[in-house]
């Protein structure tokens, strides 16, 4: 009886192993991925600016917002796959 015990103890601590490993795993998963498809959408919606009728106002702004705009679309240029 002891031998039956400690052997389903033991499946059952494997089992919570498991799944407490399962659950890290899907959480570093969905934080990679969740991080990876935001980054995606405003890259899209940076490119819909720029190829909008606001083009020429996004060329013209100046200061803080310019650097910022320059800076998140530079980004978005190396992040993407170069097409060919």
């Amino acid at each position: 009886m002891s031998f039956l015990k400690r052997t389903i103890t033991a499946k059952v601590w494997e089992l919570v192993i498991l799944l407490v490993i399962a659950i890290a795993f899907a959480t570093v998963y969905r934080i990679y991925f969740s991080r990876a498809v935001t980054l995606t959408q405003v890259c899209e919606r940076l490119e819909a600016i720029q190829n909008d009728e606001t083009a020429d106002m996004f060329d013209k702004l100046t200061g803080d917002a310019a650097l910022s705009l320059r800076e998140m679309n530079r980004l978005c240029q190396v992040r993407r796959p170069m097409r060919q």
